[in-house]
Order: C-alpha cells, then sequence, then structure tokens
C-alpha cells in the first residue's frame, strides 16, 4: 500500500468553494502515479529503462461526501489484481473516521514506438505486487457504445496544456471536458456521486472533440467523437438531488 496526508488546496474546488469528482479524480492520479514512483516503475523512469509508458484504460470513483480546506485528508492506493496487460489500483480518501471517497483504476503500458499495449513483464514488477482486497466500488461498465438518442452539447479542441508526457490528451482532461457539458444550475442542483470513465482511443495536439450526451433517469452517458466518428472516450455519471445527498 501507498498513502499519503494532503491538505486540500482551494485550487482543487468547484464552483460551490468545495472538492468533489473534479479534485477526487487529481488525487487519485498523484495517488496512483505515486506508487509506481516509489517502486522506481512510474513514467518518470520506464520510458527511458523499457520504452513504455503509463497509460490509463478505465477509471471509477464513489463519492460518498465532499471536503473542504481545514482538515488533513488520507489518500491510500494498492494493486488489487495484476494480469499480463493489465493492473488494477484500489483508491480511497479518508477524513477522519469518515470515508469520502473510493475509486478503481485500470492501467497499463504502452511500447511508446509501436503505440500498441506491452506485456506487464517488461517492467518486471515484484511478483506479490498485487494485494486483493478491492473496495466496494462496483465493476466498470461493459464497454460503452453510443446510441442514436444521444444530443451534441459542444467541441472541444486539444491544445498545448491538455497534452502529456505521452503526446495524447491527458486522462485528466477529460474529467474536465465531460464535466462542462453540463451548466451550472446543473451543478447547484445535483450531486455526482457515480463517476466511471473509459478512455478508449487516443486523442492528439490540435484534435476536435465532439460531445454528446445521453439521459436515462439519474444517469448520463457522455461520449468523445473524433472528426471520423471514431469515439475517443466515454464516462458514466450518476447524480442525485443534494436533499438526498
Amino acid at each position: 500500500m501507498y498513502e499519503i496526508d494532503y491538505l486540500p488546496r482551494f485550487r482543487e474546488s468547484e464552483a460551490d468553494g468545495l472538492v468533489s469528482a473534479k479534485g477526487y479524480f487529481y488525487y487519485f492520479q498523484d495517488i496512483a502515479a505515486g506508487l509506481y514512483h516509489a517502486m522506481g516503475k512510474g513514467n518518470n523512469k520506464i520510458p527511458q529503462k523499457y520504452g513504455v509508458a503509463w497509460v490509463y484504460s478505465k477509471y471509477r470513483v464513489k463519492i460518498y461526501d465532499k471536503t473542504d480546506f481545514d482538515q488533513l485528508i488520507h489518500i491510500a492506493t494498492w494493486v488489487s489484481k495484476l494480469d499480463a496487460v493489465r493492473s488494477i489500483q484500489e483508491m480511497r480518501i479518508t477524513r477522519g473516521e469518515d470515508v469520502l471517497c473510493e475509486g478503481r483504476l485500470e492501467s497499463c503500458v504502452v511500447d511508446m514506438q509501436a503505440k500498441k499495449i506491452a506485456r506487464l513483464a517488461r517492467i518486471e514488477l515484484p511478483d506479490d505486487l498485487a494485494e486483493g482486497n478491492p473496495t466496494s466500488v462496483e465493476p466498470f461498465t461493459r464497454r460503452l457504445k453510443p446510441s442514436e438518442n444521444m444530443e451534441y452539447r459542444y467541441t472541444h479542441t486539444v491544445e498545448y496544456t491538455d497534452i502529456d508526457l505521452n503526446r495524447h490528451m491527458n486522462n485528466l482532461h477529460y474529467i474536465d471536458m465531460f464535466m462542462n457539458a453540463f451548466d451550472l444550475d446543473f451543478y447547484d442542483r445535483l450531486f455526482i456521486h457515480d463517476f466511471e470513465i473509459q478512455y478508449i482511443n487516443q486523442a492528439y495536439y490540435h484534435d476536435e472533440l465532439r460531445i454528446f450526451c445521453e439521459q436515462n433517469g439519474d444517469e448520463y452517458r457522455l461520449f468523445a467523437l473524433n472528426r471520423d466518428d471514431v469515439v475517443i472516450a466515454a464516462c458514466v455519471i450518476k447524480v442525485r438531488a443534494y436533499e438526498e445527498a
């Protein structure tokens, strides 16, 4: 297990001044990357040594409560499962005895030249790394596919500040992009308690991503399609009214 204590910052808050979905995704990326960095298997080492880099394929967070900036939070992660090509990490954020958020991340390593998924054996992970012990986060949704009921929301152009070491759009910037498909009134009324995102293809500098949305009760499915109508990423957001939160 890899864990840290952290004092939330105002820059990580949303429009209500509290940290929730966006901030928690940021914390989880930091802790997820931190585990492998601490082992010498992070993206600061493996591109040079093995010619591969970590990429995220699926992410899901289950949100119980927001947090402010007055108290330390505790962020922990551990690897629950490894197979030939996938690492599954569990994550949990607590404030004292209260669990604020739990998450699950699926990641893999990609050959930086061939642009293909590589086997994890290539980076020589320890045999006893996987601890089991999954959180209460539900299994990932089966691969999301767009339907004819989608409504166009807006177009996002990938710019310099969107890209990362792999020269594709940073996974966290998809969170912002999908959250921006809803207006301020939506967030004033509704609390996101479950957020899953699937990274299906890659987007690069100056790609144009068209965001579409379909609703089924308290569940919203969003898709980012490029100019060739290829699905780049998809997400499922589940909400409830604040009086129910």
